[in-house]
């Protein structure tokens, strides 16, 4: 039909037409590549927005999180060696002013074995904890029980291991977890695997009572001495704070275990600054 109508011009308006047809045409041909191209590209986005979404919300990382309000602990109680964290304390605040902010109170030393969510009588109680009864300390019953036998178990199984050691813990290394935290810890490898094979006992046991970890990550043995808080995340924790200090500074002296502590996150702390203590059980000294 083109070439009919073609035929009606003149040869000149025909050639230019002709080329006109043939410019409309390959105008029209990368019209349709490219608009099959993008197609492609637009699905091929759609599908990696799909895949990074499913991958996002099977990411443990990435999912929504239960927030834990107790932990398993064991309490730094020897005056000598957390004088000497305090100390380590200052000297890398002398080091670098900035991070006297995410300095930890001495007497809230710890090391965590384990965290866990114990379900509240009442949400209501998260605002008025401080006059909750002491017969649950304002947790559910069923939790509150499980909790004070699994820890009863706990500290069997964690008085065999540490027994081996003599129940004690060198604290004479300085480390940081990236730029966020930084703490004391055990240089003896026995005392480390130790520490994880305790803490792995308590989790297991706590577990089996129906009160899991809200932490997938392994233990690791840390007493902390400097860490962001709310507000205070833009502060960041370089190593150069503590790799200045000598092996005799760091070595901050021998703590000797006493008790299997479960302490409240959400509590108000006791007098002496340490936190709320929902049970307690000894150590057994006597174990083999």
């Amino acid at each position: 039909m083109l070439s009919s109508v073609l035929l009606q011009f003149p040869c000149k308006t025909s050639t230019r037409i002709s080329q006109l047809s043939r410019s409309f045409f390959q105008f029209f041909k990368q019209v349709n590549i490219c608009s099959h191209s993008a197609s492609i590209w637009l699905s091929k986005m759609a599908m990696s927005s799909s895949e990074a979404k499913n991958q996002e919300l099977s990411s443990p990382k990435k999912r929504a999180q239960v927030q834990p309000n107790a932990f398993v602990s064991l309490q730094i109680t020897n005056s000598q060696v957390r004088e000497k964290l305090k100390n380590n304390q200052k000297l890398m605040i002398e080091n670098d002013k900035s991070i006297s902010k995410l300095q930890v109170k001495p007497e809230t030393f710890h090391f965590t074995l384990m965290v866990m969510k114990l379900e509240l009588k009442s949400e209501t109680l998260r605002t008025r904890l401080e006059s909750t009864s002491a017969d649950s300390h304002g947790f559910l019953e069923s939790h509150f029980d499980l909790s004070k036998k699994a820890l009863e178990e706990s500290s069997k199984e964690v008085s065999k291991i540490l027994s081996k050691l003599n129940f004690q813990f060198n604290l004479d290394k300085v480390s940081n977890f990236g730029k966020e935290v930084v703490f004391v810890t055990m240089g003896n490898e026995a005392e480390v695997i130790a520490f994880k094979e305790a803490a792995e006992r308590v989790r297991n046991i706590f577990q089996d009572h129906g009160l899991p970890s809200t932490d997938s990550r392994s233990a690791s043995p840390h007493v902390t001495l400097f860490k962001p808080s709310r507000g205070n995340y833009h502060i960041k924790l370089q190593p150069e704070v503590y790799q200045h200090l000598s092996a005799e500074a760091t070595n901050c002296g021998t703590e000797t275990f006493h008790s299997l502590q479960l302490c409240s996150m959400t509590h108000p702390k006791q007098e002496n600054g340490y936190y709320h203590v929902i049970h307690e059980e000894l150590l057994s000294h006597d174990s083999v």
